[in-house]
C-alpha cells in the first residue's frame, strides 16, 4: 500500500487566500522535503470565480477538493490482489490463499469486473478440503472438471455423459458413474459392463496389457492418475471450478467510504472484503488487520484557527503545522506542533516569506497566486490589517509575476464582486463563519463589491431573509452580514439575532436598519473585535 500523502488544507468554505495558500504552500514544503514526503494542497469546498481565474491565469492546476479529512477505503485498501478467472478450479484458488496468507479471493471477469468470492472462512469452506465426492459428480464437478483440473492421462477419452455417482465399490456402479481403482486392467470390462462412463485408475504406464483393455471396450473412458488413489481421493475438491463455489451474495465496500462506515461491515465478516469501483471493477480489499493499521494522514493546516472552521475529520489525522494570520481562536493539538501566526494581512504573505526564509524564489506562476491572494485578502493593500510585509512582499511577487501591481489588484479584486450574479443564499454562504465567545455561537459573513449602491432594496431584504434563515437552521444566537465596498473603504452591516435585545447591542444603535461602518474592510481586524465587545456588553446587561 502506497503510504499515503500529507494534505496542506484551509478552512471550510475555502477563499481565495486558503485556496492559493493552500496549493503553493503544499510545494514549497515538497521542495523542501527532497523526496521524503510529498505534500498535496486541497480545498474543502468549490473556488470563487477569483480563485479560479487565478489558476487558471497562472497555469497552475487547482487544489483537489475533498469533503472533509476521515480516512477513506480508497486510502487502505491492497492494490495487489491475488485473484482468479471463472475458469479457474478451487486448487488454484487455495495455493493463493496458503501461499499469500490471504482470506480472500476474489474471482474476476476477463473484464476485471467482481462475480463472486471465494474463502476458507466462509460457509462453503467445508468443500474446500474435505466432502463425499460421491454424491456431487454433475453438481460440484463434471469428469471434463476432472480431466482439466487433475493431472489426469487421458488414456480414452469418455463418449457418454457422466452422470451417475463416483465410487469406490463395484456393487455400487450404475449408468453413468465414475469408478476409481487401482492399477489393474481388469477393472475396465467390468465398469463397461455396469454401465459405467468412465474408470481413473492410479497407473504411471499405458502398458500393453492396458491397450488390449481400452480396445476392447471403446464405449467406456480411461483416466490414469500418475500417484496413489488415496492422494486422487484427496484431490477431488480442488478440480471443483470456483464458480460452483464461489459466494455472489456478500458485503462490498467502495472506494469512497469512510472507514468507520466500512468498519461495521469488516467486523462482522471473518474474512476480508472487496472493495468495488461504480462499474463493478474491483479496485481493491480491505481486512480487519488493515483496519487496525490504518495509518494517520499528515496534516497542515492554512488561514484559521478555529475549530469550527477546521476540517471535518482533523482528529483522525496527525496535524503537524498551523500557519495562519488571525487570532489564535478554539483549536486544540494533542501533542506540540509547529505553529507559524503572524500579524500579516494574509496568509499568503506568511508563505511568500517562508520562500525567502529558506532561501527559494517562487515561480512566476506561484507568485502571480500569492500576490492574487495578498490582494484578496488585503484589499489591494489598503485594509487596515495590511503591514509593511505585505507591502514589501507584494512588491516583490508582482516583479517575480511580471505584472502591474494596481492593475492587476483592480482585477483581482473586480472578479470577487458576485453580487449581480448569485442568489442571496449563495452571497450570504460564500465567506461565512463560525465563532464562539462570551458563550454565544454566532456567525459573521462578508460579502465584497466594486459599488454597493448597486444593491437595491429588494436585495437587501432578501439578504437579510436568507441571512435570519441560516442563523435560525445553524442555531446561532447572532448572524452578521458585511457588504464591504472595496473601493469606497466602508462595510454596510445587517445583522441578525434571535433578541432585539442582543442586535441592539450588537450594531450599538436602536435602529434594527442596516448600519454603514464607515472605514470598516477587514472582518478580522476592524469587525470582529467590536462586534466581540459589544456581545460581552450586550450580555452583562
Amino acid at each position: 500500500m502506497a503510504v499515503p500523502s500529507s494534505y496542506v488544507i484551509g478552512h471550510q468554505r475555502p477563499d481565495t487566500d486558503s485556496a492559493v495558500s493552500a496549493s503553493v504552500y503544499a510545494e514549497l514544503l515538497t521542495d523542501l522535503a527532497g523526496g521524503r514526503e510529498q505534500f498535496e494542497g486541497v480545498v474543502l469546498g468549490p473556488l470563487s470565480p477569483q480563485a479560479t481565474w487565478l489558476f487558471e491565469t497562472s497555469g497552475k492546476t487547482p487544489p483537489r477538493q475533498i469533503p472533509d479529512l476521515h480516512p477513506r477505503v480508497s486510502e487502505l485498501a491492497a492494490r495487489e490482489v491475488f485473484s482468479v478467472g471463472p475458469e479457474a478450479a478451487l486448487g488454484g484458488a487455495l495455493r493463493l490463499i496458503t501461499q499469500h496468507h490471504i482470506s480472500l479471493v476474489p474471482v474476476l471477469s476477463a473484464d476485471h469486473r467482481l462475480i463472486g468470492i471465494l474463502s476458507d472462512r466462509s460457509s462453503m469452506a467445508h468443500y474446500f478440503y474435505h466432502f463425499n465426492a460421491e454424491d456431487f459428480l454433475g453438481t460440484l464437478f463434471s469428469l471434463d472438471d476432472l480431466a482439466r483440473h487433475l493431472p489426469l492421462s487421458p488414456w480414452q477419452p469418455a463418449t457418454r455423459p457422466a452422470e451417475g455417482r463416483v465410487t469406490l465399490e463395484w456393487t455400487a456402479l450404475e449408468p453413468g458413474s465414475v469408478l476409481l481403482h487401482a492399477d489393474d486392467p481388469e477393472c475396465v470390462p467390468r465398469a463397461a459392463a455396469a454401465g459405467a462412463a468412465a474408470v481413473i485408475v492410479s497407473a504411471r504406464k499405458l502398458t500393453p496389457k492396458w491397450k488390449r483393455a481400452i480396445q476392447a471396450h471403446p464405449q467406456i473412458g480411461v483416466y490414469a492418475y500418475p500417484g496413489s488413489l488415496m492422494a486422487l481421493i484427496s484431490e477431488f475438491s480442488l478440480a471443483i471450478p470456483v464458480t460452483r463455489l464461489m459466494s455472489e451474495e456478500f458485503p462490498r465496500l467502495t472506494p469512497d467510504q469512510t472507514l468507520r462506515e466500512a468498519e461495521a461491515a469488516l467486523r462482522e465478516n471473518r474474512f476480508a472484503l472487496p472493495v468495488v469501483n461504480p462499474d463493478g471493477t474491483l479496485f481493491g480489499v480491505v481486512s480487519r488487520a488493515d483496519l487496525l493499521n490504518a495509518p494517520r494522514r499528515r496534516v497542515v493546516l492554512v488561514d484559521h484557527f478555529e475549530q469550527h472552521q477546521a476540517p471535518e475529520g482533523l482528529g483522525n489525522a496527525h496535524l503537524v503545522e498551523i500557519v495562519d494570520h488571525h487570532r489564535v481562536g478554539t483549536l486544540e493539538t494533542r501533542t506540540p506542533i509547529r505553529v507559524d501566526c503572524r500579524p500579516v494581512g494574509s496568509t499568503a504573505t506568511i508563505i511568500a516569506c517562508k520562500f525567502d526564509e529558506n532561501r527559494r524564489r517562487p515561480s512566476s506562476a506561484q507568485a502571480r497566486l500569492l500576490l492574487g491572494a495578498v490582494i484578496a485578502d488585503t484589499l489591494l493593500l489598503t485594509s487596515p490589517t495590511t503591514t509593511d510585509v505585505d507591502r514589501r512582499q507584494a512588491a516583490q511577487l508582482a516583479r517575480r509575476a511580471r505584472v502591474p501591481l494596481q492593475e492587476f489588484g483592480r482585477d483581482v479584486l473586480a472578479l470577487n464582486d458576485e453580487t449581480q450574479t448569485r442568489s442571496p443564499e449563495e452571497l450570504v454562504e460564500k465567506d461565512l463563519k463560525e465563532f464562539v465567545s462570551e458563550g454565544l455561537r454566532f456567525a459573521v459573513a462578508q460579502i465584497e463589491t466594486v459599488d454597493r449602491t448597486r444593491i437595491t432594496e429588494p436585495q437587501l431584504r432578501a439578504l437579510s431573509l436568507a441571512l435570519r434563515k441560516r442563523r435560525l437552521s445553524a442555531g446561532w444566537s447572532l448572524a452578521a452580514l458585511m457588504l464591504t465596498d472595496i473601493f469606497r473603504g466602508d462595510s454596510l452591516i445587517l445583522v441578525d439575532a434571535e433578541s432585539r435585545a442582543l442586535h441592539r447591542g450588537a450594531v450599538n444603535g436602536n435602529s434594527l436598519e442596516p448600519e454603514v461602518w464607515a472605514g470598516c474592510v477587514s472582518r478580522k481586524k476592524q469587525f470582529l473585535p467590536v462586534l466581540l465587545e459589544r456581545l460581552r456588553l450586550a450580555k452583562s446587561t
